[in-house]
């Protein structure tokens, strides 16, 4: 299709501008590891974005809904043949992604000739304890990302940049969901709205209070709360509530 390497390589940065549009405008996906497992923390509009993949592992993810169901079915089907033909303690995050996911989206991402698979996706597997928790992020194009505590994955570079830095400002070790959970909502605050409209100056002091409670209501009154913990005793995806959550930090 392309007679000259230059073609393909300009084809292929055409190719990252548009997905990286098509994904600009996405609701960010959090996780945090916690004393009770792995917690995850987002919103949505039509179709929730956490999901099991196996025992001990989950994913969010933003991007296109058909691709989210394509890649979580695929992982899916994945772990549990690794699961049949090995044992279930073979089936770990590191070998799904790297030799699963990670091929399967950079072949797609490359391959002009084919549509691209619109997805972020954010993974969690809960160890024995936190110190053994992990969280990967894999990006559209193929690439893995590791961090131990927290990680989030966004439509933008900005918008995770703003969000891994009041993580990084915030967490601390050994915290249950209880301490971490207003942490992951004041980070998803600070990663979708610009510092006016969280009643903030230009250095991050607060200026008007009721600036910020009018954008926790706003973003609980247009999109639905997305906060699961992956348990680490029982293994499985356990839905967390934010109501009384929304109702402190609004009254």
């Amino acid at each position: 299709m392309f007679d000259e390497p230059y073609r393909w390589v300009e084809a292929v940065s055409q190719r990252r501008e548009y997905i990286e549009e098509q994904l600009r405008r996405s609701s960010p996906v959090l996780g945090a590891s916690v004393s009770e497992g792995i917690l995850f923390l987002t919103f949505y509009k039509r179709i929730p974005k956490v999901y099991e993949i196996y025992d001990g592992l989950a994913m969010g993810a933003i991007g296109h809904p058909a691709d989210i169901e394509s890649i979580r079915m695929m992982l899916l089907n994945a772990a549990h043949v690794e699961g049949f033909q090995r044992s279930p303690k073979d089936v770990t995050l590191h070998r799904l992604l790297l030799f699963s996911l990670s091929p399967r989206l950079k072949n797609a991402f490359e391959d002009i000739g084919v549509s691209p698979i619109l997805v972020r996706s954010l993974f969690g597997e809960a160890g024995k304890t936190m110190e053994e928790d992990r969280l990967m992020a894999v990006d559209f194009d193929g690439n893995i990302e590791e961090e131990k505590g927290y990680l989030s994955v966004a439509g933008s570079s900005a918008v995770k940049d703003r969000i891994q830095e009041r993580l990084g400002r915030q967490k601390e070790k050994k915290a249950s969901v209880k301490d971490v959970l207003p942490e992951l909502l004041e980070a998803y605050l600070y990663g979708v709205h610009e510092n006016p409209d969280l009643g903030l100056d230009p250095e991050g002091n607060v200026i008007d209070p009721a600036r910020k409670t009018q954008a926790i209501r706003r973003v609980f009154e247009e999109y639905t709360p997305n906060a699961c913990l992956l348990d680490r005793k029982k293994g499985s995806l356990l839905p967390v509530s934010l109501l009384s959550l929304m109702e402190e930090l609004t009254k």
